[in-house]
């Protein structure tokens, strides 16, 4: 698990390089204006449906059932990823043209405070107008990278996001002389969607799996076993209804981030600017969200499909635990350098072109407040996984809008006295009210044991941060009085110097601690 974990965590932390890049880039175009709020909402819509519908409730459904299929025949496996794919199609479709048909109403709900802004509003739409088809052909492309992770074939759907990005820097520079800037943002995005699906199909051909092209297989997965029909095509019809059924509780549970990224956003079009506030924020801090646990949550979750369906209770519990132990280790060092380091680092990576001092504030206030709910968006990828192994979607259902509800009362509540900086608290807060309801829950059902060694690691991890904490206090202070000229190259070596300072200073506290030695690392690699 940590292996594939890896591999996962490498090619996402390229993306997220590259997806810094990109917003760095639109920063540079556009600062924080009216103009930057379009870009983003239009680039923020077709990925959230992409995270709830295809990464989050196609990926959690399908991959349990492909991979207990796969156990037991792979033609039949295939057979059932086609019927997927022309039920995924079909709706798609249906879907992108209702919303491409009703997108003035829709913006209403997705950003109401546009509405007072007739020329902002109007060019909100006609961008997410542009940028809607490419939840289509990010959904195939997902659906494949379900049957890839499912053989333990982990890095081409994470190198996916890479195309997007690059796709959009080049794309825009290369349109951008002939139509507007942001439009040529947007129909970037169209053209790496298509690029990912034919990276994708490269790459699942090559794995040896084949997708039927044949429409006529997703009449036969609805309909009721036929006469004739042999005990496999009945097992595969009543798979596929088994992941329509599942598919809508799981829609809304595994997009929990999103979703309230989503409400934060539509609260903070009230405030002006600070919807591309909170998204030049959230892309810092969720480097160590999708290094992580995006990153573990993947792996996890076919790992522990296997487990259950072997049924090995002991080996689940393990690889919970662990899963739980690699999260915490690395995202509450994580936590505290961001919000230690949160002018720092917004001053470093987006000061310039028309991203003044003052929103480099602002940002950096943003990035503190969404940092303190990193630990739990993290853990939230590790719990959940437990859920829909057991293929128990509605209980992750029903937490999810609880704590949808209680985060879309604190950023209201929160925005009136603190701004934009109280939408992002919120959302925090909300974030440990999920992770709290989700070990409840999953301890109710039996599905989750929390060992005595991961609660003294819990211990000894928050003592090592501790200790980081004053490494990187000390590092503040001591480049401050020795770093006379503000140049760029100055700054950048202060920060990397602060940074590897309070690594050293962790790795060493926590080796002391006895919660890292080589022994460990080579048993967890052995594994």
């Amino acid at each position: 698990m940590l292996r594939s974990g890896i591999t996962v965590a490498f090619y996402t932390f390229l993306s997220r390089i590259l997806g810094l890049a990109r917003e760095v880039f639109i920063a540079d175009m556009f600062g924080a204006n009216s103009t930057a709020d379009s870009v983003n909402v239009a680039l923020k819509l077709p990925n959230l449906f992409r995270r709830l519908f295809a990464e989050g409730a196609l990926a959690s459904v399908f991959v349990p059932i492909f991979s207990s299929k796969l156990l037991e025949s792979k033609d039949e496996s295939e057979r059932f990823a086609s019927q997927v794919f022309w039920l995924l199609l079909l709706v798609l479709m249906i879907l992108v043209g209702l919303m491409q048909y009703f997108m003035p109403s829709l913006m209403v709900i997705i950003a109401p405070g546009f509405h007072g802004n007739p020329q902002k509003f109007e060019l909100t739409v006609l961008l997410c107008r542009i940028t809607m088809p490419y939840l289509i052909f990010i959904s195939i492309a997902a659906l494949m990278g379900g049957m890839l992770n499912s053989v333990r074939k982990f890095w081409p759907f994470a190198f996916a996001p890479v195309l997007f990005n690059l796709f959009i820097i080049g794309g825009a520079i290369g349109m951008k002389g002939y139509i507007g800037a942001a439009e040529a943002i947007s129909y970037a995005i169209i053209l790496s969607g298509l690029a990912q699906v034919i990276f994708m199909w490269i790459c699942t051909r090559k794995a040896g799996f084949s997708l039927g092209l044949d429409p006529r297989v997703l009449c036969d997965g609805l309909t009721h076993k036929a006469l004739g029909s042999s005990p496999r095509e009945t097992n595969n019809n009543k798979d596929l209804r088994k992941l329509i059924r599942l598919m809508i509780p799981a829609t809304i549970s595994s997009g929990a981030l999103q979703l309230n990224i989503f409400i934060s956003q539509s609260i903070a079009s009230f405030i002006p600017g600070a919807v591309s506030i909170l998204s030049y924020a959230e892309r810092i801090y969720q480097f160590p969200l999708s290094i992580i646990g995006i990153a573990f949550g993947t792996v996890l979750l076919p790992e522990l499909s296997r487990l259950y369906k072997s049924g090995d209770k002991i080996a689940c519990e393990e690889s919970q635990n662990n899963g739980i132990k690699f999260a915490l280790f690395l995202s509450v060092p994580a936590t505290i350098g961001l919000m230690m380091l949160s002018n720092e680092i917004i001053n470093l990576i987006y000061e310039r072109g028309e991203f003044k001092s003052q929103d480099t504030i602002k940002t950096a206030q943003a990035m503190a407040a969404f940092a303190m709910g990193l630990p739990a968006f993290i853990l939230t990828k590790v719990f959940t996984p437990i859920f829909y192994a057991n293929q128990d979607t509605k209980t992750p259902m029903k937490i999810t809008l609880c704590a949808l509800s209680v985060n879309t009362v604190l950023n209201i509540l929160l925005m009136i006295p603190f701004a934009h900086v109280g939408i992002a608290l919120g959302s925090s807060i909300a974030a440990w009210f999920n992770i709290w309801l989700l070990v409840i829950y999953a301890k109710k059902h039996e599905y989750f044991y929390l060992n005595q060694d991961t609660k003294s690691f819990v211990i000894k991890t928050i003592f090592c941060s501790l200790i980081l904490a004053s490494a990187i206090y000390g590092g503040k202070i001591i480049a401050r009085d020795i770093i006379v000229i503000e140049s760029l190259l100055s700054k950048i070596l202060s920060l990397c110097l602060i940074i590897a300072v309070a690594i050293i200073v962790y790795i060493v506290t926590a080796v002391f601690c006895g919660i890292l030695s080589s022994k460990a690392i080579k048993v967890m690699l052995k594994k």
